[in-house]
């Protein structure tokens, strides 16, 4: 610890000296006040990392029971290395393959604005207004292109109509999965959920960087459970799915942008438990937030399509 000795506090800064520090009474020796002594918060590690962490831990369990430490230690880098990477050894991992890849198809009911907006925003040739949704109107199997206007692909999109913007439609994509065996609510056993997606945007003139999230919704549910067709993936989002880096400028023309995105996470982090035992399916539906009437940033038409690869790995 550093020692002063002979220091000469300008009167100006007594009362903040004093606040932080305490002098003894000759004035020979200070101290730090207890309640200025604040630890270094670590931060929390993302979702990404705990499943990693866990999952390698899991494995190393598993299969190095007569291993040495050094071969445990060993073996559980290398295969969070690999799942960092995302790389899903065959010989720990099985691949899942969905029994079924449908789009889920809404479209909102749409009520007025009745708030106040900020002067910034208030343009009278695009008032924005308020964009719920509720069913599921029809599924139809997942686009692998932009699809068509009558089956577009998952995404949505608004457009503003008598100077009022609205939602036009949102569309979500759901799989189901079968899995090797039954789960519970107290089983343990990684289940991995990988998606690398790509976000593509286009506007009349400018972007807003809620456009770029997305949820992945996980249902955990037995055979004969039916997931309710309404709500979804649209309502669900957490901070960490929000886009935080800069978009193109806004243009006097057209605007698009496309972004990458990745996600990996354990299929029972946040699931909807339907069920506490017996339940041999996972539904996953994958989603990016409509505008709900409120996001489409003074644009006279704008659509968001998404596209993703999704892989579904049970530990062995």
């Amino acid at each position: 610890m550093a020692k002063t000795q002979g220091m000469l506090v300008p009167p100006s800064l007594i009362d903040q000296f004093l606040k932080n520090l305490v002098p003894s009474k000759g004035l020979s020796k200070i101290r730090v006040r207890p309640s200025v002594r604040i630890a270094e918060q670590r931060p929390e590690p993302s979702y990404t990392t705990r499943f990693i962490s866990f999952a390698a831990a899991w494995l190393t369990a598993k299969w190095t029971a007569n291993a040495s430490k050094v071969e445990e230690s060993q073996f559980y880098s290398a295969v969070w290395q690999e799942m960092r990477a995302g790389v899903f050894n065959p010989a720990y991992w099985q691949e899942l393959t969905p029994s079924s890849d449908l789009a889920e198809y809404a479209t909102p009911t749409v009520t007025d604005f009745d708030r106040s907006l900020p002067a910034q925003y208030n343009d009278p040739a695009h008032q924005p207004s308020i964009c719920t949704y509720k069913n599921i109107t029809r599924t139809y199997p997942t686009p692998a292109d932009n699809g068509t206007p009558e089956n577009p692909a998952t995404g949505w999109a608004g457009a503003t109509l008598d100077q009022v913007w609205r939602d036009l439609y949102h569309v979500q994509r759901k799989l189901v999965y079968s899995l090797p065996t039954v789960t519970s609510d107290i089983d343990d056993r990684p289940i991995a959920v990988h998606v690398e997606m790509t976000i593509a945007a286009a506007a009349t003139q400018r972007g807003n960087r809620n456009w770029f999230a997305f949820a992945v919704e996980r249902y955990l549910h037995r055979a004969v459970t039916t997931i309710e067709g309404y709500k979804g993936a649209i309502t669900h989002w957490a901070p960490e799915d929000w886009y935080k880096f800069q978009l193109p400028p806004e243009s006097a023309g057209q605007w698009d942008a496309t972004i990458s995105r990745k996600f990996l996470d354990s299929a029972r982090h946040k699931a909807h438990l339907l069920g506490d035992n017996d339940m041999r399916r996972l539904t996953l539906r994958i989603a990016t937030p409509p505008s709900m009437g409120m996001y489409g940033s003074r644009n006279d038409e704008a659509q968001v399509i998404h596209h993703e690869t999704v892989k579904v790995y049970w530990a062995k």
